[in-house]
């Protein structure tokens, strides 16, 4: 395909954009007769798909062996890129994946297409070609601090699926909990801590969305919960109040922090503990943390610390030992077939003067961008062999703390997606994770995150795919809100458009007539260089606190009475928002308003499909 031949696959109604897109000059539609095939054992790979595929059409679409015009194919091709894959559409759709991963992902294009039609059955001809530009595109939540439905989670997955990623960390133990029940352990589990059986099942419902989960035990630090249930862990002696006090971390103070592993008893209750962590659950990967312990030279003021790392070498500081204890911890990990993981915080801590680096073949999570100060870049980890996912603060971080969110001075809140969507950009074949925080609002319910969590997911995602931008993020996040997840997935598509629009606070009739709101869409006044270097600035979080208590209410006259539909209880972003009517009785009106909306509110009223 050359230059030329590829047209601006931006026209497509399909997030993540392709990267390639040659048109033909006509259409394709499905028939009743129309069939689906599905060769190379493919069926499970595209299975969560099959239901919203034939819902969405209204046809049966019969398995096959052979695609003939008007049919419908799915197969392999392993000369294709990983995970990618080509569809082309004449008399028939003919999608080629270069493996199981790929299948699903071109299939999903195809049902986004599919569902921007009104018919639910036309294609546009012509062949996309399209693959991941990062190898590796994650969320990492934290279910540690406080504890995410289950349902929520499995939800969580399908929409991470939607939008192409491949890859979820579960940050499972906290400071304040540990979030699940292991065998042999029943007594440091947290009161709504998980079972094994439903990591598992969340585990095992990812794999069939094609992503892989990375559950997280943190270790030595973050270990207040499992110090208060076995006070032995606990660091006394000269130096060891600096690392019971996790304060810097958690807001308030802590008594026990660090755990104690000079004992030997201590460590091996701990290989003992890491092992039931690694058997209980069905992963082929394990995160260990080893991430934020008190820094140097606090870190060393610990007498029996510092005692310890000079009896394994004369050399070593507090810091060396604490990694080789990490060493011996990926060492138990690896003997029981797992890949292991840690964050990059002993270079941090340690001011880059250690002697003990963790081993050659642990996979590295880091925060920092390529472009930090020398020594701690992503490019300082990767020169010198490491496998690394990054999830730089400023980018990829979405830590709302205290609510309403995104307050100036907190760190590494939420991101501008319309700066993240400008000028960030994945590294071809590299590995990239967005990392959901709950730091100081364990307090709040699972959708005061998945809310701020959303938009910098979703363009994100649209730039580890790596394709063509569009000409602003406005119009990207156009494209993925008509694309419903939900309804496609349950059959039920057409292009969404709206009803009605209006900027600012006065009522409106939407156009064609009483209409059933199903969703409202709204976009704050904010200026175009209202983000700093990973948070809001304070005239941006002014102008965004203005849109909250907007409630977005219809009527049958424009006097009234009005009837709510819809509030702005979350700290909204600085592109469009959305937000779901939850009516069970829904009811037609003729006008609607957004009560209490700042001047230059921009509001779309959508109705239902």
């Amino acid at each position: 395909m050359t230059p030329a031949e590829n047209a601006d696959a931006t026209r497509l109604p399909v997030v993540p954009v392709p990267h390639r897109w040659v048109p033909g000059d006509g259409e394709f539609r499905l028939h009743r007769f129309s069939r689906l095939v599905l060769g190379d054992s493919l069926a499970d790979a595209v299975a969560p798909l099959l239901p919203g595929l034939r819902t969405l059409t209204g046809l049966p679409l019969p398995s096959s062996t052979l695609a003939l015009a008007g049919d419908m194919g799915v197969r392999l091709d392993r000369r294709l890129p990983p995970q990618g894959y080509r569809l082309s559409v004449t008399d028939r759709a003919v999608l080629t994946a270069a493996d199981p991963a790929g299948a699903f992902y071109g299939l999903q294009t195809l049902l986004k297409l599919l569902g921007s039609a009104a018919d639910g059955r036309t294609l546009p001809q012509g062949e996309i070609r399209d693959a991941p530009r990062a190898a590796v595109r994650g969320v990492m939540l934290d279910v540690g601090r406080r504890r995410w439905d289950l349902d929520g989670l499995c939800a969580f997955v399908r929409r991470a699926a939607w939008l192409g990623c491949n890859r979820i960390q579960l940050h499972l133990t906290e400071w304040n909990g540990f979030r699940v029940r292991l065998p042999g352990f029943e007594e440091l589990a947290a009161e709504d801590a998980y079972t094994p059986a439903e990591i598992n099942e969340l585990i095992a419902l990812a794999a069939r969305h094609h992503i892989e989960v990375v559950p997280e035990i943190d270790l030595p630090a973050h270990a207040t919960a499992l110090i208060a249930h076995r006070p032995g862990l606990r660091f006394t002696g000269t130096g060891g109040r600096a690392l019971n006090d996790g304060s810097e971390w958690t807001g308030e103070p802590t008594d026990g922090w660090v755990m104690d592993i000079t004992k030997k008893d201590n460590r091996d209750w701990i290989a003992g503990l890491l092992t039931a962590f690694v058997t209980a659950l069905d992963s082929r990967t394990v995160h260990l943390g080893g991430d934020e312990w008190p820094p140097e030279p606090k870190l060393s003021r610990c007498a029996a610390l510092t005692a310890y790392a000079r009896s394994l070498d004369p050399s070593y500081r507090a810091t060396d030992a604490l990694v080789a204890f990490l060493n011996d911890m990926a060492g138990l990990v690896r003997a029981l077939g797992r890949t292991v993981e840690l964050w990059n915080w002993w270079e941090h801590a340690a001011r880059h003067d250690v002697r003990v680096a963790p081993d050659q073949d642990i996979r590295l999570t880091v925060w920092e961008p390529h472009d930090a100060e020398p020594g701690r870049g992503t490019d300082y980890f990767t020169d010198r062999g490491y496998e690394v996912i990054t999830s730089p603060l400023s980018t990829h971080y979405v830590t709302p703390r205290t609510a309403p969110g995104n307050r100036p001075g907190n760190n590494h809140v939420a991101p501008d997606p319309r700066r993240v969507y400008a000028g960030w950009e994945a590294d071809p074949g590299g590995a990239h994770q967005v990392c959901v925080w709950a730091d100081w609002a364990e307090e709040q319910p699972d959708a005061y995150f998945a809310w701020h969590a959303r938009r910098p997911l979703e363009v994100l995602a649209d730039r580890m795919w790596g394709g063509p931008r569009h000409a602003h993020v406005d119009r990207l996040l156009d494209v993925l809100d008509q694309l419903d997840q939900d309804e496609l997935t349950r059959g039920r598509g057409g292009p969404a458009a709206p009803r009605a629009e209006a900027t600012g606070p006065e009522p409106i009739a939407p156009a064609g007539g009483p209409t059933v709101v199903r969703r409202v869409r709204f976009r704050p006044p904010v200026g175009p260089d209202g983000e700093g270097e990973g948070q809001w600035t304070a005239a941006t979080a002014a102008l965004l606190d203005a849109t909250l208590g907007v409630r977005f209410q219809g009527a049958d006259g424009p006097d009234g009475p009005w009837h709510d539909l819809a509030e702005v209880v979350h700290q909204p972003t600085a592109t469009w928002n959305e937000l779901r009517v939850e009516d069970p009785a829904p009811e037609p009106y003729r006008w609607l308003r957004a009560y209490g909306a700042p001047g230059g509110l921009a509001t779309r009223w959508y109705g239902g499909r």
